[in-house]
């Protein structure tokens, strides 16, 4: 029984880990398209970046509730930085 509970903590922190990092991901995308717009950079040209990482991460992460969730920030990430 404690083994299980064990299990189901570590997954949980796990999980919590994923997120917070998806989270932070997602966050410093913003700073950095932000950025990159005032420097000059082509909205149309930075919303195909965030197209071609949403692509990427389709292709390449394994989880499927973690893929999702990236995918959820990255929309935000994308209508934020195509409506600044």
């Amino acid at each position: 029984m404690a083994d299980l509970l064990r299990q189901v903590t570590d997954d949980e922190s796990e999980t919590a880990f994923a997120e917070a990092s998806i989270t932070l991901w997602s966050n410093l995308l913003t700073l950095m398209g932000t950025h990159m717009l005032e420097n000059g950079m082509p909205r149309q040209e930075l919303l195909d970046m965030l197209t071609m990482l949403h692509e990427t991460n389709e292709e390449t992460i394994r989880s499927p509730r973690a893929r999702a969730i990236a995918g959820r920030h990255l929309m935000s990430v994308y209508r934020a930085l195509g409506d600044a």
